[in-house]
């Protein structure tokens, strides 16, 4: 698959990336199986999410805490960088300002090609609530909407600033015909990372899927045990400003 072309200059990423060890950590936390978390990250820190045991799907929420109109976009998102989110991938968020959150700085997966065309890291994607379980299975579960909420509490926000999401270390691919969703199993392995540079001060709010990786079919859950795994996050000051937008 052909790398995808970008339409900005990555030499100042490079440089940031170049001085990735000399980045001081801020604060490391590991997040236990099936949880939400937030976070802060002030403009300039570097945010990374490491894979620990095993995969899950994340869903990841991106806002502004001073101005939580200003979050991820996921239409922006799609029509100005894809579906997918690897390195050098920006983030985009809503208008007026209509700018990049944070920038990916890498991406540690290595894609295994299925025949399917599934990779990891969607863009056009949200998250379970109760209200879906209700109408599809009668019952309510704890959700990723629970864990994000979650996550926002910790951070001084209402349920109402959960908004779109990013899914990381989630395989999907669409299949062109009938629109449907394809899912395979994470390419991640224990040490793998996302890691992303924060273009502004921004709250992130992280569920770690309480159903695993997307692969096990709901109606066999009353019959498996689903695997679900802890997450490492950490929070790195690189000293490097962001440029102005």
């Amino acid at each position: 698959m052909e790398r995808r072309k970008h339409s900005f200059d990555t030499d100042f990423y490079e440089s940031v990336i170049s001085r990735r060890s000399s980045f001081k950590t801020v604060f490391e936390h590991e997040m236990p199986r099936g949880s939400g978390y937030g976070f802060r990250a002030d403009a300039g820190q570097v945010w990374r999410l490491t894979v620990v045991e095993g995969t899950n799907a994340l869903d990841v929420c991106v806002m502004n805490p001073d101005d939580p109109t200003e979050h991820y976009y996921p239409a922006a998102q799609i029509a100005l960088e894809g579906g997918r989110v690897t390195k050098f991938t920006r983030v985009w968020g809503t208008p007026p300002n209509s700018r990049p959150l944070c920038t990916c700085l890498a991406d540690t997966v290595r894609w295994h090609d299925n025949g399917d065309h599934a990779r990891d890291h969607l863009s056009h994607a949200a998250h379970c609530n109760a209200h879906h379980w209700m109408q599809y299975a009668g019952i309510h579960p704890r959700t990723c909407y629970d864990n994000l909420r979650a996550g926002m509490a910790m951070m001084g926000f209402g349920q109402r600033a959960v908004h779109d999401n990013l899914n990381l270390f989630y395989k999907v691919a669409i299949e062109p015909r009938s629109g449907d969703y394809v899912f395979g199993t994470s390419d991640a392995e224990p040490g793998d990372y996302i890691e992303f540079y924060a273009e502004i001060a921004q709250v992130v709010a992280i569920s770690i899927c309480p159903y695993g990786d997307g692969t096990v079919e709901p109606q066999e859950w009353s019959d498996a045990e689903i695997p679900v795994y802890p997450l490492r996050v950490t929070v790195f000051e690189s000293g490097i400003a962001p440029r102005s937008w």
